[in-house]
């Protein structure tokens, strides 16, 4: 020893010239028991690994890999320890000729520690697992030969270890994983012998397996082999035999059709193509970017290691894609795959994109059962082999800003593919994506306005990239809590652990996909970021002719902040830093607000253009203040009210704006939440309470506070007028004449004249979703009902309900809706139920 030290030394120097690692460490290393002895546990007998591991202990205050075993212990028992240094590799000396004799690796020092620890009452070691990644396969090169030379499944030899360190030594990995604790191991394995060694052995090899499947995915075949597989599934057999036989085609032709299907469905991962995206999604981002803010990251690398992560992100823009792959590559985890809609398989961008780990799938496959079971079968092949995916539960983009209904196609899939082969549990991991100005801006601005939505072409593509400019300031990333399929499964039905049949599909499955999008939803909703963008487009297209004096507005955007930092939402949403000044000033940076000088105090205004584009950014983040609009509603045609009113005002509408903004509190917790925002409102002056009366008062008139209180409530209040109208349609018209159809139609109608009256910029106010949407509500809770000509008849309980929520609204605009009402031909006899 007393020549390998300084020969590893000087090695070690040599080698960190020309090498830059990275370092994850498990918290766990920062307080080590007295009582312990740490022990490095390595995959793989490098000379090289070890070098790095001798620095990186040096570096992080870690004991060093090459001293002995007892140094620093001053128990007894620890004496016999001296026999070893601190590292250990799991793979034996012979891999080869191992693997050909099948044997299993019993090591001495293995034994021997945990005899120590067995004779001992103190004693401990710790083995902890380091793995060194060379070069991960999507990391940013200079050159394809990097990439062949980097991290990779299969076992490197002296050479490719050489070109390994030589093209990839300025991107390496290095992880120090939580540590085994010997003494709760051998508790938990009691006796000896060689299957307690086996068992630790395997124990071991399992975590570097996960760890190696959390950073590089699991080794997935080839494709043509991959499809190959697929179609010998008995499930699809059984589907092509059908298809066979409906269709009259034979096994050849029905065949042919399958690998079809297969071939446009399975990706094609590339890691060349994927160096290449992430070397110009670097230049994309700095050039029209001024950053990335990500969030709640940290969480990803730990569950990762045990289960299958479906990335469930919601939908904003094309960017969208790109973006969640490029942070969970610098997170340093396996990309995932990708499920994109078949429009964007167009030439040339359709086989980058496959190439990049997308999968392409239809809109829709109602009815061609063939296609949805080699669906089914590919996404369950990746799901149960560990490799992480990434779909848009809404289905599409969000032409409004705000989260859409969930589409149950791919979760249904995700549930049934982990009941059919239940080899890994799944995580759901809801994320929350947000910008300060999309790309697609303008586009969407026009669809807003009315235009019709144009389909993606390659020639509208390229222009589109091409006509690029200016600065489109921060995004941001947000990793909600996981939703574990476990937990909904345990409480949809007890006997879930019973064989799944696919084929015979239990009643409970609906719900338990039901709950899972609810709770993935909220979930997404719980983790936003509030950038300075969304809490500008919310205070100022609340205010008459989105104007407002600085100062106003500076106060508002303080108020704000307040509110949504004590809204109830938990740690996991997260503020701008900016205070209100500088919010002021980076909306002034990125062209979406006007300063107009004045010399009784400047005013921040919106042009018309700008207020329908800047709905987007307001909707982002309207759920967050909604229930705090929603009291100072309360106080719209009312000066003072009491506590149980506004409860109960606030529960007439919350079955309805709970669903559609997709808030958690119900019953009780509704009521504990209202509590506390009153309180929140008064303690910031927009509310008076007196103790004696127990009456909640808006301040007066003259008093600056009043004016806030009115701002607040007309954030939410055009999601309310528009339920006023579907009300008083379905009243006016409850003759058993109602279709459906109609009732959308002369809402739309209704809402969009409305607007222009009374300058509502704001298209989603009359958005066919948010119609639609408010309908099923009405439908699931009894309010209205379908007679037998499939007419709608609204209940004289929805009328009551009705009726009492009109205080919720300014009385000059419920006049307004009736006078229209009126004029488009209603029966005056109608117009008592409503007002």
């Amino acid at each position: 020893m007393t020549l390998r030290r300084p020969f590893n030394y000087l090695a070690r120097k040599l080698l960190y010239r020309w090498i830059r690692p990275d370092v994850v460490r498990s918290p766990a290393l920062d307080h080590l028991p007295a009582n312990a002895a740490i022990v490095y546990v390595l995959d793989a007998r490098s000379w090289s690994n070890l070098l790095v591991l001798e620095e990186e202990c040096g570096k992080q205050g870690l004991p060093m890999p090459l001293a002995r075993l007892d140094e620093g212990l001053r128990l007894a028992e620890a004496r016999p320890l001296r026999r070893w240094h601190r590292v250990y590799t799991i793979a034996p000396r012979q891999p080869l000729q191992a693997w050909l004799k099948n044997e299993k690796k019993r090591s001495r020092m293995l034994a021997g520690l945990l005899d120590a620890v067995a004779g001992s009452q103190q004693l401990d070691v710790l083995l902890t697992p380091v793995s060194i990644f060379w070069g991960r396969p999507v990391a940013r090169k200079r050159h394809w030969l990097t990439l062949l030379f980097s991290e990779t499944w299969g076992i490197a030899g002296r050479t490719r270890r050489f070109f390994s360190i030589l093209f990839n030594g300025r991107d390496m990995l290095v992880q120090f994983a939580e540590p085994l604790s010997l003494r709760e191991f051998a508790a938990a394995h009691p006796g000896a012998g060689d299957d307690r060694l086996d068992a630790l052995q395997e124990t071991l090899e399992q975590t570097f397996t996960e760890i190696k499947t959390a950073t590089l995915g699991p080794d997935m075949s080839h494709r043509r082999t991959l499809i190959r597989q697929l179609l010998q599934r008995d499930s699809v057999q059984a589907a092509m035999q059908r298809y066979q036989r409906d269709h009259g085609e034979d096994r050849y032709r029905v065949a042919r059709r399958a690998e079809r299907y297969l071939t446009e469905i399975v990706a094609n991962c590339s890691y060349i193509t994927i160096q290449l995206m992430q070397r110009v999604l670097t230049a994309f981002w700095h050039r029209f970017y001024s950053g990335i803010d990500v969030f709640h990251a940290d969480r990803l690398a730990r569950i990762a290691r045990d289960h299958s992560l479906v990335y469930v992100p919601c939908h904003r823009s094309h960017i969208d894609y790109l973006l969640l792959s490029y942070i969970i590559h610098a997170e340093g985890l396996a990309i995932p795959y990708i499920a994109a809609g078949k429009n964007l398989n167009m030439p040339v961008i359709g086989p980058i994109l496959r190439r990049g780990g997308a999968f392409f799938i239809r809109r829709s496959f109602k009815g061609n059962y063939l296609y949805s079971s080699l669906l089914f079968e590919y996404l369950a092949t990746l799901v149960s082999e560990g490799m992480p995916v990434e779909y848009f539960v809404e289905g599409g983009r969000s032409r409004t800003g705000r989260l859409l209904q969930a589409k149950p196609g791919m979760l249904a899939m995700t549930v049934r593919a982990f009941l059919k082969y239940r080899k890994r549990p799944v995580a759901f991991i809801p994320v929350y994506i947000g910008y300060e100005k999309m790309i697609e801006g303008q586009a969407y601005l026009a669809e807003l306005q009315g235009d019709d939505k144009k389909s993606e072409t390659l020639f509208d593509s390229i222009r589109a990239i091409l006509r690029l400019r200016g600065n489109y300031g921060r995004v941001s990333a947000s990793f909600g809590e996981p939703v574990y399929l476990t937990d909904i499964l345990d409480q949809a039905d007890d006997n879930w652990h019973r064989p799944y049949d696919d084929d015979k599909r239990p009643g409970w499955l609906v719900d338990a996909v039901n709950a899972t999008a609810t709770r993935i939803m909220q979930g997404i909703n719980h983790c936003c970021h509030v950038n300075a963008i969304n809490l500008l487009a919310t205070a100022l297209l609340a205010s008459p002719n989105q104007t407002l004096d600085e100062s106003d507005l500076t106060a508002l955007l303080g108020i704000y902040k307040s509110l949504i930092r004590e809204g109830g939402f938990g740690a996991n949403v997260t503020l701008t830093d900016l205070d209100p000044a500088a919010q002021i000033r980076r909306g002034e940076e990125l062209k979406l607000i006007q300063r107009h000088k004045h010399a009784l105090g400047d005013v921040i205004r919106l042009d018309a253009h700008t207020a329908v584009l800047l709905t987007y950014y307001r909707n982002n983040t309207l759920h967050l203040l909604a229930l705090p609009s929603l009291l100072a509603c309360c106080f719209t045609n009312h000066s003072a009210m009491g506590r149980e009113k506004i409860i109960r005002l606030v529960r007439i509408v919350w079955p309805f704006l709970g669903s559609e903004l997709f808030l958690p509190w119900r019953g009780e917790a509704l009521q504990a939440q209202c509590d506390h925002l009153l309180g929140q409102l008064a303690q910031l002056g927009l509310l008076q309470y007196s103790e004696d009366s127990a009456i909640y008062a808006r301040p007066r008139i003259a008093a600056g506070d009043a004016m806030h209180i009115m701002h607040l409530s007309r954030i939410i209040s055009p999601v309310l007028e528009l339920y006023y109208i579907i009300f008083a349609i379905l009243a006016f018209r409850n003759d058993g004449s109602l279709k459906r159809e109609q009732l959308e139609q002369q809402c739309q109608l209704m809402a969009q004249r409305i607007s222009l009256l009374h300058e509502v910029h704001s298209p989603d106010f009359f958005d066919k979703k948010l119609i639609s949407n408010f309908i099923d509500r009405l439908l699931a809770h009894d309010y209205v009902q379908l007679d037998d000509r499939q007419s709608l008849i609204i209940q004289p309980r929805a009328i009551e309900q009705g009726r009492k929520a009109r205080h919720l609204l300014d009385r000059k605009l419920q006049h307004t809706i009736l006078q229209t009402l009126r004029k488009a031909g209603a029966p005056p006899a109608r117009q008592t139920d409503t007002h």
